[in-house]
């Protein structure tokens, strides 16, 4: 997935630091839980398809009971005969009919040692509901979906066709246990929500991307308030969505908002109940055997929060076109906004200028009684200059050389640390710059 201008630069900026922050585009979690998040309804997709000359007969599997029910299963062999696959052209397939007798996530396993496995699952009536490859563990397909009662059809097939030759298969229909949502009971200011868990290959999947592995928690706000939600692990690639399920609304979703790798969401939530996925970036195929998380839901104290420092780019001056080839300056001013001194917390700042193979840094610069006070602030230079800003050495204007003709960027950023190195703020601007051939 390409990053953007904005999320490639922070990206490069905290490749550069000892702590390894990065960004990386966490889009898929922020669709994962719309509207009826929790109803248990089949999404439809496409139309009824004809089924072909060489389509076998539907076997019956029986019906998937009540919660705790078994599973139901089937065996089954790829040959080189003539049951043809309805969607893929020259690949053996067979067809099963399940019924769901009480509604609840439902997971397919489709698997096989000599075959690259794949599912399609099907109304009664043939129509597509969705497919899946890769879903379970290796090449064996998964599908994980919330199912209403009612009849359906799946068709286990394979990648690459007849041409990789027989096979054997076993399928499983059975219900996803331990995917509903766990309490955690009401926010207040005097106690923090907890969690802990692990992703591994059998943890259910996200309701978005089943690929994905997912838990998911309530907790209640019985009055309005700051929240910090804070998704932690150190061998996962922690991604994150808040739901409001009182108003049938996505709130956030992060992916690298926290330290490091960790998520972290920071948000005003009116008083209902909330939902919160903790998923991940990567697919369970490529996540370690087991990752251990933390999960934090805090309510922020807003006046104490006011009262630290918070460092922030206010703003940044570039030409609007440049030669490639030909270094130029860029022009900042930094300021703290915050209501306390960064040497209270015996911080540092350190600030970059970053774009396509651009990488300037200036700092860490330390703070102290005549650096970084709260309202102070500081340019580089008459471009950026306030009616309150003023200059001091460290902070200078950077040159950078953009090679590339076309349109281009630079971001610049801060970041503030306490005296153990970890972060107090990160915040940074970007600049949309022209690069021209020659002059």
């Amino acid at each position: 997935m390409p990053l953007s201008p904005q999320k490639y630069a922070k990206y490069l900026a905290m490749h550069w630091t000892a702590t390894r922050r990065r960004v990386l585009a966490g889009t898929f979690a922020a669709i994962a839980l719309a509207v009826g998040v929790l109803a248990i309804m089949p999404a439809l997709e496409g139309s009824p398809v004809e089924g072909s000359q060489g389509v076998c007969g539907v076997t019956d599997l029986g019906a998937l009971g009540a919660e705790g029910d078994s599973e139901l299963r089937a065996d089954g062999r790829w040959t080189t005969g003539n049951c043809d696959s309805r969607f893929r052209t020259d690949s053996d397939a067979h067809t099963y009919r399940f019924e769901v007798v009480e509604g609840g996530r439902i997971r397919i396993d489709l698997a096989s040692d000599e075959g690259d496995s794949y599912l399609y699952l099907l109304t009664e009536d043939g129509v597509r509901i969705t497919d899946n490859d890769d879903g379970g563990a290796g090449l064996d397909a998964r599908i994980e979906r919330d199912l209403a009662p009612g009849v359906y059809m799946v068709e286990a097939t394979t990648v690459g066709g007849r041409v990789r030759g027989p096979g054997d298969f076993s399928l499983t229909v059975s219900r996803a246990a331990g995917c509903e949502p766990t309490p955690l009971g009401s926010l207040e200011s005097d106690m923090d929500l907890t969690a802990s868990g692990s992703w591994t290959i059998d943890t259910c999947g996200s309701r978005f991307v089943v690929e994905h592995p997912a838990h998911s928690y309530l907790f209640d706000m019985p009055q309005g308030g700051r929240v910090r939600i804070d998704l932690v692990s150190e061998n996962g690639d922690p991604v994150m969505s808040l739901v409001s399920i009182s108003r049938g609304l996505i709130i956030a979703a992060n992916d690298d908002g926290g330290e490091g790798r960790n998520s972290r969401i920071d948000r005003y939530l009116q008083p209902g109940t909330y939902l919160i996925e903790a998923t991940t970036y990567l697919e369970r195929d490529y996540q370690p055997l087991m990752a251990d998380f933390d999960l934090v839901v805090h309510l922020v104290d807003e006046e104490e929060e006011r009262s630290s420092s918070l460092l922030k780019i206010e703003e940044v001056v570039t030409p609007k076109h440049v030669v490639a080839g030909q270094p130029f300056e860029v022009h900042y001013r930094i300021g703290n906004l915050g209501g306390g001194d960064l040497s209270e917390v015996g911080g540092t700042a350190t600030i970059y200028v970053v774009g396509p193979r651009v990488y300037e840094r200036r700092g860490p610069i330390d703070a102290s009684e005549e650096r970084w006070q709260a309202g102070v602030s500081y340019h580089t230079g008459p471009e950026t200059a306030s009616a309150v800003s003023t200059s001091i050495a460290e902070v200078e204007a950077m040159e950078v050389t953009l090679r590339s003709p076309g349109p281009s960027w630079v971001f610049v950023a801060v970041i503030a640390d306490d005296e153990s190195g970890e972060e107090v703020s990160f915040h940074g601007l970007w600049q949309n710059v022209m690069v021209l051939s020659g002059t």
